[in-house]
Order: C-alpha cells, then sequence, then structure tokens
C-alpha cells in the first residue's frame, strides 16, 4: 500500500467513524426524548448521510414530535 492509499483509506474509515458516532448520538437523543424508536426510524438513521444526522442532531430540542426532527 502506497502512502497515498494508505492515507486515503485512513482518511475513509475516520469519516465511516464520524458518521456512525453522529448517528449513536442522534439515536440517544431521541430515544432520551421521544422513546423506543421504529424500524422505520432506525432505517431512516441507518441511511442517513452524516450531513444529514448533524443536521438532524439539534432538532430533538426543537420539536415536539419525533417526525418533526426529520423535516
Amino acid at each position: 500500500m502506497t502512502r497515498n492509499s494508505a492515507q486515503e483509506w485512513k482518511d475513509m474509515h475516520h469519516q465511516a467513524g464520524l458518521q456512525e458516532e453522529a448517528r449513536n448520538i442522534l439515536r440517544r437523543q431521541l430515544v432520551r426524548r421521544f422513546g423506543s424508536l421504529s424500524e422505520r426510524i432506525e432505517a431512516k438513521l441507518n441511511g442517513a448521510s452524516r450531513e444529514q444526522l448533524e443536521d438532524w442532531i439539534d432538532r430533538p430540542y426543537e420539536v415536539e414530535e419525533l417526525e418533526d426532527v426529520f423535516r
């Protein structure tokens, strides 16, 4: 593996870790605020990009209904 390839691999895994961390933070906030999550909501979280997850992270504190987090 060349140096550039190794760095690209590290960067890719670092980004994936950040995405998983954002997903876990949001999941914890949603469960704490709204209770257990449906399979549909879990699928939405699992399919979201890091940017979407980061956009949604503050919303549990701003809305009354779970569905409004994703609008």
